[in-house]
């Protein structure tokens, strides 16, 4: 009798154990949100604003007064690499340098016609929210300056089983011009939705590499 009991009173706790396990993780999902929606300011003063998070972006813009005026002023779609985007990029292209026997480059000593490539891959002309990307098929953008062909989709995580009910996120991709999606390099947001004075801000996630998988071949002339 001793051990059926145990054996029922185990059973309880284990019950109870995955029960606040899950609730835990249900209200976890649900918890998630931006900040920050609103910024008063312009799409480069909210950059500003991060120190240790936008510093490479920034320094690629004042090497490109264009783009950076774009960015304050017009009404554009800012998809911001943050630094460790920039970090991954320049620590693989150094290595491949080492073995060549080459100086290292950083982003104050980048071919600039290159950088301006890449970078207006993140600079989407015109607003486009999480909203804007709710076709099935997602929504194709052209970049600012540089007329590249990008793409971006909404999508929303699943959470404690519920179809939808998680984090919203955006997969932005460079279709390399290519209409065979699985040519296309894409990365996921870690925040969406930042509206600020001038446009709107989608912050990527850090496991992006800057550049969509140009900026080696690029960069190491």
């Amino acid at each position: 009798m001793m051990k059926i009991n145990r054996r029922y009173n185990v059973s309880i706790l284990l019950g109870m154990l995955l029960c606040i396990t899950a609730c835990t993780k249900y209200q976890g999902y649900y918890e998630y949100e931006n900040t920050e929606k609103v910024f008063n300011g312009n799409s480069l003063a909210y950059l500003q604003s991060k120190p240790g998070v936008f510093d490479s972006v920034l320094l690629v813009l004042d090497r490109l007064p264009y783009l950076k005026d774009a960015v304050a002023n017009e009404k554009v779609t800012v998809f911001a690499p943050t630094n460790s985007t920039f970090q991954t990029a320049l620590s693989n292209l150094n290595l491949v340098r080492d073995n060549q026997k080459k100086e290292h480059l950083s982003i104050q000593n980048l071919d600039i016609a290159q950088l301006d490539t890449l970078m207006t891959k993140y600079i989407g002309a015109g607003i486009v929210t999480t909203d804007s990307t709710l076709y099935i098929d997602g929504l194709f953008i052209e970049t600012y300056g540089i007329r590249h062909p990008m793409h971006a989709q909404r999508i929303k995580e699943n959470a404690s089983g519920l179809v939808n009910g998680g984090a919203e996120i955006m997969y932005y991709s460079d279709t390399k011009n290519n209409s065979f999606q699985s040519q296309w390099i894409r990365a996921s947001s870690q925040a969406v939705n930042i509206f600020t004075g001038n446009g709107v801000v989608h912050v990527l996630g850090g496991r992006h590499e800057f550049g969509f998988g140009d900026f080696l071949t690029r960069m190491n002339k």
